[in-house]
Formats: structure tokens, C-alpha cells, sequence
């Protein structure tokens, strides 16, 4: 679960300290859990050292065993109601900017990008698919692993049924079909989930533009790819 957290610091939190909830309903009913408390603490500790998190000064850990579980209990129940309120504030915030979009482009006339439910749905598939094969990648190296969650986590940020921009999509569809073009065939099935999700947001735009042909992404993305399949 550690190596599989998310790349936004704040969701990443949120997962640790559920993960700690879960601890904590089973340590109250068991033996005394003393180390794993402290374990938990120095866990949040590493993060915040090693993702550059900025969390409240720790607790003391001295020789009270029952104090230190307390203090610890206390540190994270603060920590918790921060993470919560941030993610809550977000998701507000992002909704009100998407409505916000929504009315100017009603407002002004201008049309909008808009996804059906099935392509939305297969989209949100996608991402989460994409987001795991990325950090399970033997071809990738961590910097190119980074690079390309951070920006597939921009562009769930910015995916919404309806919007008037998806300028961040561009910038994750660049760096994949970098890796693309550099593995060819041998980075299947990540390929395969790019460019189906590259075809959903495509066809939207067209959709939106008027245009009825879509072109043949793999030919655009993995060229050698494409021309090797013909010579056979």
C-alpha cells in the first residue's frame, strides 16, 4: 500500500490515515500495540521527510507507553481533521470552478467539451488503470514513472462530463507518447489505455468542432509501430 499511494501529498495522507483507522479499531481490542503506534508515527514522518509534506511538529516519544499511544492518537486526529478540511475545500473549490465554467459557457454561447456517460465512466477506467501499470512498469525509470502520474493525475483533475478545457490532457499525452514512441510495442498495454483514452477525449473534441473523422492515433503516437504491422 506504502509504494502505491497517491502522487497528490494530501490524497496520500488520506489514504495513511485510513490505513491507521483500520489499525487502531483492531489494536484497542487486542494486546498492547505500543511499537505499532510508534511505528504509524514514524511512517508519517518519513513521508513528510521524503515528499516534502509540511506536517505539525511531531510528538515526543518518552517512557510512558500509554502517553505516547495517546499523544500519537492525538497528533493524528489533528492531522486528520487538516487532511479532511483541505479535501473538502478542494473538492469545493473544484466544483465551483466547474460550474463556474459550465454557466460562463452557457452565458457566452460557447460550446463545451462534453463527454456521454459510458466515455466519461471509461475515462475515470482508465486513468486509475493507467496510474497503476505506470508505477508497476519494469521499462520505466522512477523520474519517467513521476512525470507521467503527475500529469495523468492533471488531467483527472481537469476531466469532468462537462468542461471548456482539457489543456492538461495535451501535456500527459505528450509525455506518454514519448515513452510510447521509445518502447514501441514492448510498453503494451499501457499503449493500449492511452490510446483508447486519448480517442475518448479526442472524439469529444471533435464532437464539439464538428468534425466527423477521427484520425488513426496509433499511426500519430507509435509510427514505427504502425508501419512495421504493414510490412508483415
Amino acid at each position: 500500500m506504502l509504494s502505491q499511494l497517491p502522487a497528490d501529498n494530501f490524497e496520500a495522507l488520506a489514504a495513511l490515515l485510513t490505513e491507521f483507522e483500520r489499525f487502531d479499531g483492531h489494536a484497542r481490542q487486542t494486546a498492547d500495540h505500543h511499537d505499532d503506534y510508534v511505528e504509524a508515527l514514524g511512517i508519517l514522518r518519513a513521508f513528510g521527510a521524503a515528499r516534502g509534506a509540511k506536517l505539525a511538529a511531531f510528538p515526543d516519544i518518552g517512557p510512558q507507553r500509554q502517553q505516547n499511544i495517546a499523544n500519537i492518537n492525538g497528533y493524528i486526529s489533528q492531522l486528520r481533521n487538516t487532511v479532511r478540511a483541505e479535501l473538502t475545500s478542494r473538492h469545493a473549490r473544484g466544483h465551483f470552478e466547474s460550474k463556474t465554467d459550465e454557466y460562463m459557457s452557457l452565458f457566452s454561447r460557447v460550446p463545451m467539451y462534453e463527454f456521454p456517460e459510458p466515455d466519461f465512466q471509461r475515462a475515470l477506467e482508465l486513468i486509475n488503470e493507467l496510474r497503476e501499470l505506470f508505477r508497476a512498469s519494469a521499462l520505466l525509470n522512477e523520474d519517467q514513472k513521476r512525470r507521467l502520474v503527475r500529469k495523468l493525475e492533471n488531467t483527472r483533475g481537469e476531466l469532468n462530463k462537462k468542461t471548456t478545457d482539457i489543456d492538461r490532457f495535451w501535456g500527459f499525452l505528450g509525455e506518454a507518447s514519448i515513452a510510447m514512441r521509445k518502447f514501441g510495442a514492448d510498453l503494451d498495454p499501457i499503449s493500449e489505455r492511452v490510446l483508447e483514452l486519448s480517442g475518448i477525449v479526442i472524439d469529444a473534441i471533435f464532437a464539439r468542432e464538428g468534425i466527423t473523422a477521427l484520425p488513426e492515433l496509433r499511426q500519430l503516437l507509435c509510427p514505427r509501430e504502425v508501419e512495421s504491422e504493414a510490412e508483415r
